[in-house]
């Protein structure tokens, strides 16, 4: 044993060194982790699909074009075999690493002196195709090779190769067989034929200079190269060579791109989505909807008016089924139906919706409709009709129908401008702004809203007063909120479905009359910039927009005109499948009762009309309306009404319960003179109550009438007797201005 010792001692460093390195290599194979980027399967292209299942667009990514990762079986049976074959035919065999080809290739190298050959195998080629390695090197090379060997001892060869072809690129930023084949044959992977399948295995190896659409000669060549590869191989035989003699015939397939602004927005609404993705879209209503945008807009024929949007929601789901976002998306890339506008008066019976469900109204409250009637709570506020007429006492129901603003303004003032206004939020109102920039005017439009968001709020109405955000996509959730009560909602339906009650305003033949039950209300902004109409039968709300981006205004157009007749071209191609609103049901919340149509009380001798309306319980009038005729069956009404009663609005001769006297100036009323504002703009207007025809003094000397009927004295220092004298007798008051 001494002399077996003495003989290994010599030769033990020689041995350590080598196990040593050995050992050391192992270490480093086992530690270089595989790359995220192969463990990550690639995300493929965003592709949109409609509720049906019908593709609407494929979105590009900076990565590639389009991009389809599928499943080996997916791939067909012949470009796997052929990509086989010509790229690594041992691939089934080696582990890897193909070692002849690696010796032949290292042979080729060292007679050359540099790096022209590098025998890669496809897992090889996967490696570099998932690192993104450019420049060859021999250290690139043994980190390829070193990966490769350990995802053959932790893949299947399957999803090696399927990995491979879904990574490779095909040119024209098509990455993957799938990609490849719907571009140049129109078709899907696993329906190409195998000259098809030929044609696409020898892109890959330089996909810039064999561009079937920019090289085809190119391609063609290569083709003819991989053929006769083949046919060496034995893979074909020489009668199928001349079969496949001609190289496949190659088309220019681009991917659809419909409905582009419902694209645009939910790609804005979910920012790095992949794969195929199901939205909520109906490819045939958004067709049917785009045709009637554009007919719509040629049939009016008008500069003022250039651009159109449009948005249909199903009530039940709160889906959208249909959104035209401008006229032409090739010129305009604009989304009218996302963009905040000016929404005119379609807040109004959310805000009437709250007074009624609060009980402070009801739909036969009788409201005022006068200049003055909100001054003492908006002094600086002073809104008009669209006509510059009032109607003076009008019933909720037909201040509503009739889109009156004064009375609009005046249940903001019951329920208070900040409430109302949260309550709007609520309902999904994203304002841009707060209430302290709108005041009291978001109530008749100065706030904007978006075209989506209004279609929405109204789609809560039909689902009978739940709010619920419009959904883009099938799978998305949102949530659902009560409001408002069932009741109260199907009051205020039923007012927007009162063709009658909204005639003093619209007629009885516009394009709002409907023969069936639908529900609808219109919205003009100030200038003429913006006009909606939104409306619901049973089974969808429509929502339509009019107007220019630029803001320019539209002469004197009103919603009625401009966006009405779009939105009930749109509802008349939805009722040829949906159904118009049911009546509402009277149950032991809702109750209806026949009441007098001046008054909005009970019915009485005195009644010109009675109609039937509808009551939350418990809200329905007690009184008799006999108290509010006088004996000439002429309507009495409170002090209030005492500038219209003596105004040209005045046409149903109503009187005032109150003594002749004299409104404004008030009295003993003090005026201080401003040194900035000119004159004419310092004038105080001179009104009585139980006017008829009066004559105005000044410290004697007699005021006369505008044009308009109206006196108006300008403020001289002094002090002032003013006189009233009319059929009533004499009033009199003093002021004084400094």
């Amino acid at each position: 044993m001494r002399d077996l010792r003495r003989l290994i001692l010599p030769y033990r460093s020689f041995l350590i060194w080598p196990v040593t390195v050995l050992a050391v290599a192992i270490a480093i194979v086992w530690w270089i982790p595989i790359p995220r980027e192969l463990q990550q399967s690639p995300a493929g292209t965003l592709t949109l699909l409609d509720c049906r299942g019908r593709e609407i667009a494929e979105l590009a990514s900076a990565e590639a074009r389009t991009q389809f990762p599928i499943p080996l079986e997916r791939v067909g049976l012949w470009l796997p075999r052929v990509t086989v074959a010509l790229e690594d035919r041992r691939f089934y065999e080696h582990s890897g690493i193909d070692w002849h080809a690696l010796a032949a290739a290292a042979a080729r190298n060292l007679r050359s002196r540099h790096l022209v050959s590098g025998a890669s195998t496809i897992t090889q080629q996967l490696v570099k195709l998932a690192t993104g390695r450019e420049r060859r090197s021999w250290s690139r090379k043994l980190y390829e090779a070193i990966i490769a060997w350990k995802l053959e001892h932790r893949w299947s060869k399957e999803r090696i190769l399927a990995e491979y072809l879904n990574r490779s690129s095909y040119g024209n930023r098509r990455i993957g067989p799938e990609a490849a084949a719907r571009a140049y044959f129109d078709k899907s992977a696993r329906d190409l034929t195998l000259s098809e399948a030929i044609f696409l295995a020898g892109l890959p190896q330089a996909p810039t200079r064999l561009n079937p659409w920019r090289h085809p000669e190119e391609a063609g060549r290569k083709y003819a190269r991989s053929l006769a590869r083949l046919v060496q191989l034995g893979f074909i035989d020489r009668d199928q060579e001349q079969l496949l003699a001609q190289p496949p015939k190659i088309v220019h397939a681009d991917s659809p791109r419909l409905a582009p602004h419902f694209v645009d927005a939910v790609v804005a609404r979910n920012p790095g989505s992949h794969g195929t993705v199901r939205t909520t879209l109906d490819l045939n209503l958004q067709t049917a909807i785009e045709r009637l945008a554009r007919s719509h807009l040629s049939a009016l024929n008008r500069h003022d008016i250039t651009q159109a949007a449009v948005v249909v929601i199903e009530n039940a789901t709160g889906a959208i089924r249909a959104m035209v976002g401008s006229e032409n998306y090739a010129l305009s890339q604009i989304n009218g139906a996302m963009q905040p506008r000016s929404c005119g008066s379609t807040l109004k019976p959310f805000v009437y919706l709250d007074a009624i469900d609060k009980r402070l109204l009801t739909a036969g409250s009788l409201l005022p409709d006068t200049p003055d009637a909100i001054r003492d709570e908006y002094a600086d506020y002073d809104p008009q009709n669209y006509n510059r007429h009032y109607l003076g006492p009008v019933r909720l129901r037909e201040a509503l129908a009739c889109s009156l603003n004064v009375p609009a303004v005046f249940t903001l003032s019951r329920l208070g401008a900040r409430p109302a206004f949260y309550q709007l939020q609520k309902w999904g109102f994203d304002f841009p702004q707060g209430l302290a920039d709108y005041g009291a005017g978001f109530v008749l439009g100065n706030a904007e809203t978006r075209l989506v968001d209004l279609a929405a709020a109204y789609a809560g109405l039909a689902r009978g007063g739940t709010a619920m955000r419009a959904k883009f996509l099938a799978a998305e959730h949102q949530p659902i909120v009560r409001i408002a009560s069932t009741e109260a909602t199907s009051i205020i339906t039923d007012i927007l479905c009162d063709n009658e009650a909204r005639q003093r305003s619209f007629g009885t033949r516009s394009a709002l009359a409907f023969e069936q039950r639908i529900a609808v209300k219109t919205g003009t902004s100030s200038g003429f910039r913006d006009t909606w109409t939104v409306g619901f039968d049973r089974e969808h709300t429509v929502a339509v927009w009019a107007g220019n981006f630029d803001g320019r205004p539209m002469h004197d157009t009103f919603a009625v005109r401009a966006a009405t007749p779009l939105w009930a071209a749109v509802m008349q191609e939805l009722l040829r499948r949906d159904h118009p609103l049911d009546l509402p049901v009277e149950n032991e919340k809702l109750v209806r009762r026949e009441i007098c149509k001046a008054t909005g009380l009970l019915p009485s001798r005195f009644s010109p009309a009675k109609l039937s309306e509808l009551f939350l319980a418990g809200t329905e009038p007690r009184d008799y309306s006999s108290d509010y005729f006088a004996a000439d069956g002429k309507l009495l009404l409170p002090d209030a009404y005492s500038r219209w009663c003596a105004s040209r609005d005045n046409t149903i001769g109503s009187h005032v319960l109150a003594d002749f006297r004299i409104i404004s100036p008030p009295p003993n009323a003090r005026y201080q003179i401003d040194p900035v504002l000119p004159a004419s703009q310092q004038m105080v207007e001179l009104t009585a109550a139980l006017a008829g025809d009066v004559r105005w003094f000044v410290n004697g000397e007699q005021i006369s009438a505008r044009q308009d009927a109206r006196f108006f004295w300008q403020l001289i220092p002094g002090e002032w007797h003013v006189r009233a004298v009319s059929r009533f007798g004499t009033a009199e008051e003093t002021i004084t201005v400094e």
